[in-house]
């Protein structure tokens, strides 16, 4: 499998990561995006590793597996570092589009503690000042609400397309907060209720309906301002067009 590059200079490279591929895994036989793009460096020559042969690459966000969207990484330590720093002081200007059940309230901020168990690799939102606890922020605000078709008229189950606007970078945080909000994501089958499964199966959803599809960073070396933009291409996000 090739890389979907969207982005590529001296210093820099993102990828469109597709949904359900990692975004680097310790698997020899699993593909991810970290030894895709190696693999694309070296047969185009384009090595800074130290001993010439094998590139560097600093993964500055990643994606959880079933999550399609932007991944950047840098090609040099120095870019790597301060790429780094923004992703920390969370400069970095991170958009998702989500398929959400239910579209009220229509916008919001959502403010909160998230804390992660490590055990079970899940999250939860907790009282403030929970110890081990971190702040975590979001704002979202829906782009268009539909009725699917599979229902009946009686039922008053509708799906919305909602732009996110990630604040901080917390586990899991987009699908915890939403659904503490009560707007659970299409597709969850961890932290939605029940009732989105039943929507999940009507509609024939199997994937957690979010694409990370904007970026904005400043670049390392140049200082530009650089926004990077892709399309969802799952096929929940074509039940909105």
């Amino acid at each position: 499998m090739e890389p979907d590059i969207i982005y590529e200079d001296k210093y820099l490279i993102a990828i469109h990561k597709p949904a359900g591929v990692a975004t680097q895994t310790s698997r020899v036989t699993s593909p991810d995006i970290v030894s895709m793009t190696s693999g694309y460096l070296s047969r185009s020559g384009k090595i800074s590793g130290s001993n010439g042969s094998v590139p560097f690459i600093g993964l500055i966000n990643r994606l959880d597996q079933p999550v399609e969207g932007i991944v950047l990484m840098a090609k040099d330590k120095r870019s790597a570092s301060l790429l780094s720093e923004q992703l920390r002081n969370d400069e970095i200007e991170k958009h998702y589009l989500a398929g959400i059940v239910g579209s009220k309230p229509e916008q919001g901020h959502l403010t909160g503690n998230i804390l992660f168990d490590k055990r079970t690799n899940t999250s939860s939102m907790v009282p403030d000042n929970t110890p081990g606890s971190k702040p975590a922020a979001l704002e979202y605000h829906m782009i268009k609400t539909i009725k699917p078709q599979n229902c009946s008229p009686s039922e008053d189950t509708v799906i919305s397309l909602a732009d996110i606007h990630l604040i901080t970078g917390r586990h899991h945080q987009i699908r915890v907060q939403m659904s503490d909000a009560g707007l659970p994501l299409l597709g969850d089958r961890k932290y939605a209720p029940e009732y989105v499964r039943n929507v999940n199966d009507l509609l024939k959803i199997s994937e957690i309906c979010l694409c990370a599809c904007s970026l904005t960073f400043t670049h390392p070396v140049n200082n530009d301002k650089i926004s990077l933009r892709v399309k969802p291409q799952c096929r929940w996000y074509r039940l909105f067009n």
